[in-house]
């Protein structure tokens, strides 16, 4: 039995919802970073500004990155916008 067109889409993950292996890979890679390594490269940076690029390039791998999520089965309207004159009289 084939996905007949029309017919709401069932089961598997929800939306939003991370994929395992994803969610694996991502503490895998962060357990394998050597944080002193880490901590000692960026103590040797003297520019703030360069610091802080530097610790934003790195956050993603250790918080990771979120996709926003849209409403994909959201009502659409249309909206009706009426202009009227303007008298400054």
């Amino acid at each position: 039995m084939g996905f007949n067109k029309g017919h709401k889409k069932f089961g598997g993950r929800v939306l939003g919802t991370s994929n395992k292996l994803t969610k694996y890979v991502r503490e895998c890679i962060s357990k394998a970073i050597d944080i002193d390594r880490v901590n000692d490269a960026l103590n040797q940076i003297t520019d703030p500004l360069d610091y802080i690029n530097e610790v934003s390039k790195l956050l993603p791998y250790f918080i990771g990155k979120v996709k926003p999520t849209e409403d994909i089965e959201s009502e659409h309207r249309d909206i009706v916008i009426n202009l009227v004159p303007y008298d400054e009289g």
